[in-house]
């Protein structure tokens, strides 16, 4: 018996993780942003979604390829984050070198931090999912609909002839068991230089251990010189059992 237990603690930290597969969010992106598409060349690029797994105590772990506008590099992060306070538990950021003749894409990067990155999804309890699913911002979990909300204050945007946002308040919401805040970014409305001119949730994904769901908000920046703009994606976490507030 205690042979058994010693070999199943051997195999667990031994246990090394794949490479994740894509979710293709750009159908979900095209959707929530119509007016940067149907132009003769893209007016949005989205940041690529490699969702990973989660743990049983709130985590969740993805890695993100953000869009390369004129570097010719690639980039990449790793983030381990806990869904409980959406801090972020461990993270890996990745960029390549200018104009490289080395081809680097997810592969390669894993490969060569694959005990690294073993290690930190091993030590945070991830469990790797095969295959993500990714649900609308209104969706069905428990037998109760919730929406998710994100509601946004635009402000004027120096020196440009559009709007920006400056401030987002994403919430939650059920019929029967009302309402709550999940998040609130920063006030930007006295920054100069702010170039978020977007904001959106695109899906959301649901723990496969727990009552919780992974809200995934994409956050349209403005280009270096315009279009083609790219979207950074902002991961937040939902426990749907508690906190809501009834409306009267």
């Amino acid at each position: 018996m205690i042979a058994v237990i010693l070999f199943a603690a051997f195999v667990v930290s031994a246990q090394t993780y794949s490479v994740p597969g894509e979710l293709n969010i750009d159908p979900a992106v095209e959707r929530t942003f119509p007016d940067y598409f149907g132009h003769e060349y893209p007016h949005l690029i989205p940041e690529r979604f490699f969702p990973i797994g989660w743990s049983r105590d709130g985590k969740f772990a993805y890695y993100t390829e953000p869009a390369d506008e004129a570097c010719g590099c690639y980039f990449a992060h790793l983030v381990i984050q806990d869904l409980r306070t959406d801090k972020i538990v461990w993270e890996f950021k990745y960029q390549g070198e200018e104009a490289s003749d080395i081809s680097e894409d997810i592969e390669t990067l894993w490969a060569k931090n694959k005990e690294l990155f073993s290690e930190k999804l091993r030590e945070n309890k991830i469990v790797q999912t095969a295959k993500f699913k990714m649900r609308g911002k209104t969706f069905l979990a428990d037998g109760k609909t919730f929406k998710a909300i994100a509601n946004i204050t635009e402000g004027e945007n120096p020196g440009y002839d559009d709007k920006r946002v400056d401030k987002i308040s994403l919430s939650l919401s059920n019929s029967r068991i009302g309402n709550k805040v999940i998040y609130s970014s920063e006030d930007h409305s006295a920054e100069e230089y702010w170039f978020m001119l977007d904001a959106d949730v695109i899906g959301v994904l649901e723990s496969p251990f727990e009552k919780r769901v992974a809200i995934v908000m994409a956050e349209v920046m403005r280009g270096y010189e315009g279009p083609p703009h790219t979207t950074d994606l902002r991961i937040v976490g939902a426990d749907l059992t508690s906190g809501f507030l009834r409306t009267k």
